[in-house]
């Protein structure tokens, strides 16, 4: 197999494409993949052939049903990342040019084909409440919650901890000095102690910016972002249900608790 040639193969032809992925799911035969692809049969006998030549595909002589080699099989992978990289990027592309991408690992901006499946809520300098409200409604039904703050809505921990207390949600957060130190400043040291004291809330602090906010749960992925100025975005807010986007900020939590140290 030749990479450039692979490569080439595939961004100067749709069909072929189509057919690495229609044989993903399985053994077809021609009239199948026909069927599925929905080019001449001709167009794809001549994408079937370039594709056997590079051995990403081979054909059961008894069967006559075409499918992916290992090699294939890793190629289409490869590919369907890419075009979902590229959905997502295409579908949000103002979001991403006009803010701050470094508070993301790049494994996980490799991976940003996960969020495709996202929704952009966005509001004005005259309303200000929307990505808010709909951030509070998800987090209500929410069975556990973990997140990244480095900034602090004044209703959040009165929201968090009248959850943590009365559905006894397990809930974690890592934030930045600044902000803890903040949220020791305005509670109660009864209220500080007696969330020390609760099994189900964990919060982290680190020591550095993480340019990102973000909140996942079992039902939904919340991201926001900083602009290039270092201020955060209040106005516009991407949120996903899919199990995908919910894994992929699972990870991206991960990675910011690793760096941080315990201190409730």
């Amino acid at each position: 197999m030749n990479p450039e040639n692979v490569l080439k193969m595939i961004v100067t032809s749709s069909v072929r494409y189509k057919v690495l992925l229609a044989l993903s799911t399985g053994a077809k035969t021609l009239g199948e993949i026909h069927s599925e692809v929905g080019s001449t049969k001709s167009t794809i006998s001549h994408a079937l052939s370039d594709l056997i030549d590079e051995m990403l595909i081979t054909q059961d002589p008894e069967s006559k049903k075409y499918q992916l080699t290992n090699l294939g099989y890793l190629v289409s992978l490869q590919v369907q990342n890419i075009v979902g990289a590229l959905e997502s990027i295409k579908k949000f592309e103002d979001f991403w040019l006009s803010h701050d991408l470094s508070g993301i690992p790049e494994e996980l901006l490799l991976r940003i084909g996960d969020l495709r499946e996202s929704e952009l809520h966005t509001t004005t300098p005259e309303y200000l409440k929307l990505p808010h409200e709909v951030y509070m409604e998800l987090i209500k039904t929410s069975k556990w919650i973990k997140g990244v703050s480095p900034i602090l809505f004044a209703d959040y921990p009165e929201e968090f901890l009248g959850l943590a207390f009365g559905e006894e949600v397990d809930i974690e957060i890592v934030t930045t000095r600044t902000v803890y130190e903040k949220l020791i400043e305005l509670s109660s040291p009864e209220a500080v102690e007696k969330v020390r004291e609760m099994p189900n809330v964990k919060l982290y602090v680190i020591n550095e910016n993480p340019k990102v906010a973000f909140t996942v749960t079992n039902n939904f992925l919340s991201l926001g972002l900083f602009l290039p100025n270092g201020t955060y975005d209040m106005m516009n807010d991407l949120i996903s249900t899919s199990e995908r986007a919910k894994k992929w900020g699972l990870e991206l939590f991960e990675h910011y608790k690793k760096k941080a140290e315990r201190v409730i």
